[in-house]
């Protein structure tokens, strides 16, 4: 009987102090995946923008080169090299970007471009 009624002295974790913790690392791990979430729309908004800058310069440059001068009308004239035999366009297409004639679209935004030829462009991000 004796073997039966000795003091137990083993070391470690009940099992509720180890749901305590997983509960909390539970919830730290939500808290930090909401986070990261809206991380992610804020890089494609400043992509967007960045996007937006460059292809409004880019159509100022285009309008510039050309004799007479007028605006270009889709991304493909801005993605073209001004020179013959050049190498240099005015605008390029960020990487991982889709382009097309009058939009570009990202893995979480699209820029859209309207108007140009004998009025200025306008570039719209969404």
């Amino acid at each position: 009987m004796n073997e039966y009624t000795e003091e137990r002295n083993e070391k470690g974790f009940t099992l509720i102090e180890l749901l305590i913790a997983i509960v909390v690392v539970g919830i730290l791990a939500a808290v930090a995946i909401v986070g990261i979430g809206g991380l992610t729309k804020t890089g494609g908004t400043s992509a967007c923008k960045a996007s937006k800058d460059a292809a409004t310069a880019a159509s100022a440059a285009y309008y510039a080169n050309q004799t007479p001068n007028a605006w270009p009308t889709t991304f493909t004239q801005l993605t073209t090299p001004q020179t013959t035999g050049g190498s240099d366009a005015v605008f390029t297409v960020p990487p991982g970007v889709t382009p097309a004639a009058n939009t570009l679209t990202g893995s979480n935004w699209t820029l859209t471009m309207a108007g140009g030829g004998s009025s200025e462009p306008t570039f719209t991000c969404s």
